[in-house]
């Protein structure tokens, strides 16, 4: 593993830890976004066991950092997230000796910015998408209202809520410390003010993706989700699928919303993924 800094922001390194495939004819890098609602997460998350199955496959794999909210808002996270696009693209090959192809994978809130990142015109072409239990559009109403699975947990307050929130921007938020800032989020409705901000439709809109507008600027992508899904509905995955012209939809059931946590149940799910790839990536 190589590990690089490729920003640095109000003093805060937003690193990357860079895997290359032991096979020779590897070509593309997949670029990795972690998720836990733009709050919390790490970017070395992955299950070593889908690593190797992407390395070995011929897949080198780059692990990036954004910073998390609500300490930095949904604008400069994106930022973070184009600054590793648009700094790979132009070191690939001099820091890893790779081409600077690439494919753009996110987990729940990464596939989130994956998408977005794949629609963006101002940046360059990702080769496919790997969207695990993502979303389009932060307009949607599951994510303005509160939601009855997180109501079913011990209420977390506003006061506590600002007590969790740190001075200082970071780029990691472990799961112990900054999941209960999520709950309440989830739990009033207020994701949105606490990720985003000063919220107005036109600033909103460069944050959302469009069947109409944007579908159709999306590479080819695999979508997996459950369709039991509590927190991000299996109804988003649906959409995309209906919407984008190349598609997979990898349907699991009966699992959560971060299903791939326990590798039995996510394998399966990762070996379509790359069966996926090799069909839309590979000459």
């Amino acid at each position: 593993m190589q590990t690089v800094i490729f920003a640095k922001k109000n003093n805060v390194e937003l690193k990357g830890d860079f895997y290359k495939s032991p096979r020779s004819d590897a070509a593309k890098t997949i670029i990795y976004f972690h998720g836990g609602g733009l709050i919390w997460g790490l970017r070395n998350d992955l299950p070593e066991d889908y690593r190797h199955l992407l390395l070995e496959a011929g897949y080198h794999f780059f692990a990036v950092d954004y910073r998390l909210a609500p300490e930095t808002k949904l604008p400069d996270i994106y930022e973070d997230a184009q600054d590793a696009i648009l700094w790979f693209e132009a070191n690939a090959h001099t820091e890893f000796g790779v081409s600077n192809a690439f494919v753009l994978f996110g987990r729940s809130a990464g596939a989130y910015l994956a998408l977005q990142l794949a629609a963006d015109a101002m940046l360059p072409n990702a080769d496919a998408v790997l969207s695990f239990y993502g979303y389009p559009s932060i307009r949607a109403d599951w994510y303005q209202t509160p939601s009855a699975h997180y109501a079913k947990l011990p209420t977390i307050s506003a006061e506590l809520k600002d007590a969790l929130i740190g001075q200082d921007e970071l780029t990691e938020g472990f799961i112990e410390k900054r999941y209960a800032l999520y709950i309440y989020c989830r739990q009033t409705g207020k994701w949105l003010d606490e990720v985003f901000g000063s919220i107005n439709e036109s600033n909103l809109d460069a944050f959302c993706l469009e069947k109409m507008r944007d579908f159709s600027f999306l590479p080819p992508v695999f979508i997996a989700h459950s369709m039991t899904d509590q927190d991000v509905p299996y109804s988003e995955a649906e959409k995309l699928a209906k919407s984008i012209f190349e598609s997979e939809f990898y349907t699991v059931h009966d699992l959560e919303h971060d299903f791939d946590k326990n590798t039995v149940d996510g394998l399966p799910a990762y070996k379509q993924a790359v069966a996926f790839l090799d069909t839309y990536t590979k000459p």
